[in-house]
């Protein structure tokens, strides 16, 4: 029997489910692979706190992260505390101190990924972080492996629980925006502060790591087009099914020749589409290949134990290196020569919303309009369809609407 010995930076949610399913699965892990993991120490805010955790007798909680980084003895160490400064500190100083890390920190990968992975690299030691994307579906080692030898032309998804659940309940319950937030917040699946998640900075650091496995692309999150749900309303919802689509919170990412289109924001499908039908927090990411077309892979997107079944998923691709002594084939890919547009740039069409009008309504009613293919009118409100359009067609069709109509909504359509 082989015994691992492993630190731990942060034991909250994840990090709980982590020594959860270690100890649910102690007994098939020594025999499958005759190994033993000992997690010899957590470094914690509180290490005195009492936890409803199964705790070995070895196992100590301390207060300093350089306990566990610096431990000879630790060949594994596992970062579940977020932050971003204090943990790619401390995760460069585990990897220049030889151990192999798994990280479940998507702002760190999103923004420190390509060094962390070089330094990894150069010390001959693991950099995983399935965890990082999409809770419990293992889409990183979809990219990185099963689809290594096949070309990867697309990515869309929903990778951010918050947003779709809020948009989810606004269509089924007929709620407001604001209600199905705070439904949200109380049920623990939004922050008491969910910046991150309705503005879409989430979804973008998601989107930045998903690109650097399937294009071997580091998004520029600055100039990365992101929208965030907050002006999503229910008219909006109510009227993209009127015209059978619905609105979700979405992540695109295109390349064609050597240009790679992204968006981040909400877009409106219809209801064949596979993505109109993932709803609640549940994640789905669609990729388009060369050998395969498009393939879909759906599941919970966050959660103590989905997640942590990630965070084990490279605990164990990890062990197998070692135990092969294959240690350094970390998660990466070599980056292109590739630039980096909107996908707002591209031919699209376009689900509208008019409200609010200024002027005599018949004038500007969008029959008139030569951009748009279909029209319908609820009460007082506008839905339309339009035609294919290029940017310069969209920008035209704004500025006339511009002139009688003062709340207008554009949702990109994906096919």
């Amino acid at each position: 029997m082989t015994t691992i010995s492993v630190g731990m930076l942060g034991c909250g949610t994840v990090g709980s489910g982590v020594l959860t399913l270690l100890n649910r699965g102690d007994n098939q892990i020594s025999e499958s692979l005759g190994v033993h993991f000992n997690i010899k120490k957590i470094a914690v805010k509180h290490p005195d706190k009492k936890r409803g955790l199964n705790i070995t007798k070895d196992l100590s909680f301390t207060g300093e992260i350089e306990n566990v980084i610096n431990d000879p003895s630790i060949q594994i160490v596992i970062e579940v505390m977020g932050t971003l400064d204090q943990a790619y500190k401390a995760i460069q100083q585990a990897i220049t101190n030889g151990k192999s890390v798994i990280t479940a920190n998507k702002e760190l990968i999103a923004l420190k990924g390509p060094q962390l992975t070089k330094l990894a690299h150069d010390y001959h030691v693991d950099l995983y972080y399935e965890a990082s994307v999409a809770g419990g579906i293992p889409i990183l080692r979809v990219l990185n492996e099963s689809l290594i030898t096949d070309q990867i032309t697309g990515l869309t998804g929903i990778v951010n629980g918050t947003s779709n659940f809020v948009l989810s309940a606004m269509k089924t319950d007929h709620s407001s925006y604001e209600e199905s937030l705070k439904q949200a917040q109380s049920l623990g699946y939004a922050e008491a502060n969910p910046i991150k998640d309705i503005e879409g900075i989430d979804a973008a650091y998601k989107l930045s790591i998903l690109s650097q496995l399937a294009f071997g692309h580091s998004i520029n999150l600055k100039q990365l087009k992101r929208k965030g749900i907050e002006g999503v309303t229910s008219n909006d919802i109510n009227g993209a099914e009127v015209l059978g689509l619905t609105i979700k919170p979405a992540v695109i990412a295109r390349q064609k020749d050597h240009e790679l289109f992204t968006l981040v924001g909400p877009v409106a499908v219809y209801k064949q589409n596979p993505l109109a039908n993932v709803n609640g927090v549940e994640n789905s990411v669609l990729v388009t290949s060369t050998a395969l077309g498009t393939t879909s892979y759906s599941g919970p997107g966050a959660g103590s134990e989905p997640t942590a079944n990630s965070v084990m998923s490279d605990l164990l691709a990890v062990t197998k290196h070692i135990l092969l002594e294959q240690i350094g084939t970390s998660f990466n890919k070599t980056t292109d020569d590739i630039g980096e547009s909107s996908l707002m740039n591209l031919p699209l069409t376009y689900f509208l919303t008019l409200n609010s009008f200024t002027g005599d309504e018949a004038k500007i009613s969008p029959e008139n309009y030569e951009f748009l293919k279909q029209v319908v009118k609820v009460n007082h409100a506008y839905f339309c369809v339009t035609k294919l359009l290029t940017k310069e067609q969209k920008n035209e069709l704004t500025s006339a609407l511009a002139n009688g109509v003062t709340e207008v909504h554009f949702y990109p359509i994906l096919k």
